[in-house]
């Protein structure tokens, strides 16, 4: 769970109290969700951090932001010396980091020509977290990439998961499992899902309504390393009674098991499998 968000951040190139990175409260990044964020594991390993898949985040990060038209000057390298910085001002502890583009300035209207503002945050966060959850199938649809781009982390997307989540845990649940326009499986608020199915993984293809996790992608990694059979495919509720178990995967989440999606019971902590995948994992975060 998390933890202390701590109280110097990096913003737009030095590390400052995190007041200072405060927008306007006219800011039309508050008002709209327009904003890019992404969110970074660095894993403390005795004397050192494990920052996993950095290059790959940050490059994500600065996509997405150019693609809204957030574009901001500093580089990748940039922003890995700021995120440095920031890990070695902070307590020895491991961090889930979060980098945000934002427009501060206190302007309703927006234009192009306004100055992007930059932060990253790191907030004191468990790690190995295996306690499994119960989620349920949401009401709310899945957002369609035909009209956001789901690849990119936008911030005002995220309505779709918050709406999701909330309802999940006002009926009991921890999670929600969405459907896309069609009826097919698509992921949970905020992570991929995989279906345990015998000696196979089996996840939903990638569509226009399914994000391109950087957590997916590792697994995919291990299985093909390890010899395990990775099937993407369209899926729909039906397949959810037909597999052993299911977990989610996600940077902040990391592997997480699910003891149901309801009315599903798993036993997935437990299956083989997933042990397997997960023991592979720590292995990568404990480097």
């Amino acid at each position: 769970m998390l933890g202390r968000l701590q109280p110097l951040v990096w913003h737009n190139g030095d590390l400052v109290p995190r007041e200072q990175a405060d927008p306007s409260i006219a800011s039309h990044s508050l008002h709209l969700g327009i904003g890019v964020f992404d969110g970074i594991m660095a894993y403390r390993n005795l004397d050192h951090y494990y920052v996993h898949r950095l290059a790959a985040h940050l490059d994500r990060f600065r996509h997405s932001a150019q693609q809204i038209g957030l574009g901001f000057s500093w580089t990748t390298e940039d922003l890995t010396s700021g995120i440095h910085a920031l890990l070695a001002a902070s307590p020895a502890r491991t961090y889930y980091l979060r980098p945000i583009a934002y427009r501060g300035v206190p302007h309703l209207n927006f234009r192009d020509e306004m100055p992007v503002e930059v932060s990253i945050l790191a907030v004191e966060i468990d790690r190995d977290r295996i306690q499994s959850i119960a989620c349920h199938i949401s009401p709310y649809q899945r957002i369609s990439g035909e009209a956001v781009p789901i690849n990119l982390k936008l911030c005002g997307t995220y309505i779709n998961s918050y709406l999701s989540r909330r309802t999940a845990e006002q009926q009991g649940f921890q999670d929600a499992v969405l459907l896309d326009a069609e009826g097919r499986i698509t992921e949970a608020t905020a992570a991929n899902l995989f279906l345990l199915q015998g000696d196979r993984l089996v996840t939903p293809a990638l569509t226009s309504s399914i994000f391109p996790g950087i957590t997916r992608a590792t697994i995919f990694e291990i299985c093909d390393r390890i010899g395990i059979e990775v099937i993407k495919a369209d899926l729909s509720i039906a397949d959810l009674a037909a597999c052993e178990g299911a977990f989610l995967a996600a940077t902040m989440i990391e592997l997480k098991p699910l003891s149901a999606i309801h009315p599903h019971p798993y036993d997935s902590a437990h299956h083989p499998l997933f042990q397997r995948v997960l023991k592979e994992f720590h292995e990568i975060t404990h480097q």
